[in-house]
């Protein structure tokens, strides 16, 4: 124990003689910091037409000679890798746009040459080209389909319109009446470098004698029914169109299934028809499904009269889905044929269930008694099926309904066509009402509920319900906004052309896969 003081006194030594030999080793001044200013947060701009000006102001707390690098590359690259592409060793930029239309990111790279301290600043560059921004309407003359693009420069409204833009740009039409209409960023095709597949910008048309993969730059068609498949040409017939599910590709065509495992390197094309079951027993699809890019599709066998899917994305058999135990009726062997089946909600669970409930109705036939109609809802957990069945009396404009649609995501209810009049039904309550009144001479081609959301720019934000007609070889597609549901009374514009509207898309250079569902 004496020994303690003498321990305790050589510590406190120690520390004085320490603290005695410190230099002072320390650097007290401000750390390096470099000021980035007039970045706007995002840009829009036309290929081959805009040239991009920006005049950043660059401050420095420390003595030194700046340098400057501008750089850009694209985020959407799957299937290959890009680097960054220097475009200007300046403080001012003043870059002609060249590049194509995607969302790209745009990188100013400060550094100080003697202390080589660097600063970055990034700013999304949406770049698009006449083609990658505008309303596309397909349409048909009874024979041979077409597309017309309306313009929006500025906002949401069209301002100028080119008609028959895919046979001005191909020199021909598409063979067939107009069907399906949808646009995805993640099909794959060569059409950058002819030695290597990676995501292109598409969109999907199809007809019923025809499905098409088009790309958005140049409007230039990529695949036809010569080509799309593997094996060569195919008979188009009853085809939904190509659609975004989960991982995969999918096109029903003459109610066989087939798909495109998009998670893996692919060349475009489909394989070979997806089997039912492992004994290949015949089914026929209808060309109806409910899906969007987060989830597996649901899928009807109107032979089997059974809810299917392709789980995943991948596998060469269906999956047919199972009940829950309180069901109305059975996702299998349910005797019914659908009518119509389509999106309503697509909701995420986070932990502990990580994965999207789906929902959705469909309107079913007995094959019975044909005279049995029912709307049911149809609530997906994985590959387990909530069905709930309500029964539509005859007396209700619904059992003489057609071109249904639902309001994805927004209010609880279903639109429908009757007596060629647009008619609206509450799902809660079954509670029915006139929405738009159709003008004499006119009939009513289809229905869509579209929205879509652009951070950059909310001048093009829209929520319309779109009401397309026809009348003496003459379109029009009337695009309205909602209250509480209801339809207002004057629409916020009418598009209008020659022939026959089938289906209509807003596209961009931010709309992906994942913008709109795939649904009627």
């Amino acid at each position: 124990m004496k020994k303690l003081p003498y321990f305790i006194g050589f510590i406190l030594l120690f520390i004085v003689f320490s603290c005695a030999k410190d230099k002072g080793n320390y650097d007290y001044t401000d750390a390096e910091k470099i000021e980035i200013t007039g970045f706007e947060p995002s840009y829009s701009v036309i290929s081959q037409k805009d040239t991009l000006k920006i005049f950043p102001q660059v401050k420095s707390n420390k003595e030194g000679e700046l340098e400057y690098r501008w750089g850009i590359y694209e985020t959407n690259v799957q299937g290959r890798t890009e680097p960054l592409d220097t475009i200007a060793r300046t403080q001012a930029l003043n870059y002609f746009i060249q590049k194509s239309a995607t969302t790209w990111v745009l990188v100013f790279i400060v550094k100080n040459k003697k202390t080589g301290f660097t600063q970055y600043k990034n700013t999304s560059l949406a770049v698009s080209t006449f083609f990658t921004r505008g309303w596309y309407v397909l349409k048909d003359d009874g024979v041979n389909s077409d597309l017309d693009l309306f313009f929006t420069p500025q906002t949401i409204l069209a301002d100028g319109k080119m008609e028959n833009v895919y046979s001005q740009t191909n020199n021909k039409k598409i063979e067939g009446k107009g069907g399906f209409l949808a646009f995805a960023s993640n099909y794959k095709s060569n059409v950058l470098n002819p030695n290597l597949f990676s995501n292109t910008r598409t969109l999907y048309v199809a007809t019923d004698k025809d499905v098409q993969t088009i790309g958005i730059n140049n409007l230039k068609y990529l695949r036809d029914k010569e080509s799309l498949f593997l094996g060569g040409s195919r008979v188009i017939n009853g085809v939904t169109g190509i659609f975004n599910g989960s991982s995969a590709l999918y096109a029903i065509n003459q109610g066989q299934l087939y798909n495109i495992y998009a998670m893996s390197a692919n060349s475009g094309q489909f394989g070979g028809k997806v089997m039912l079951d492992a004994n290949n027993t015949n089914y026929e699809l209808s060309k109806y499904m409910l899906s969007n890019a987060s989830v597996d599709p649901i899928l009807f066998d109107q032979l089997g009269s059974s809810f299917v899917t392709l789980g995943n994305g991948y596998g060469s058999t269906l999956t047919t889905y199972s009940d829950m135990p309180d069901n109305d009726f059975s996702a299998a062997k349910n005797n019914q044929n659908v009518l119509f089946l389509g999106i309503k909600n697509n909701i995420y669970l986070p932990a502990p269930d990580y994965y999207y409930k789906t929902v959705g109705y469909a309107v079913l036939q007995d094959k019975s008694d044909p005279s049995l109609k029912s709307l049911a809802l149809v609530e997906k957990n994985k590959f387990v099926l909530t069905l709930k069945k309500t029964a539509i009396e005859p007396s209700t404009k619904l059992y003489q309904g057609s071109l249904y649609t639902l309001l994805y995501e927004d209010e609880n209810l279903l639109y429908f066509v009757y007596n060629n009049q647009v008619y609206s039904r509450n799902l809660s309550n079954g509670f029915e009402q006139l929405q738009f009144a159709t003008p004499a001479g006119e009939e009513i081609t289809f229905i869509k509920h579209l929205k879509y959301t652009e951070a950059a720019n909310t001048g093009y934000s829209f929520n319309y319900v779109l009401v397309g007609s026809k009348q003496g070889g003459e379109y029009k597609v009337r695009m309205f906004t909602k209250s509480s549901g209801n339809l207002n009374s004057t629409p916020v514009q009418t598009l209008s052309g020659k022939g026959n509207a089938a289906a209509i898309v807003y596209i961009s250079p931010s709309t992906t896969e994942y913008t709109y569902p795939n649904s009627y």
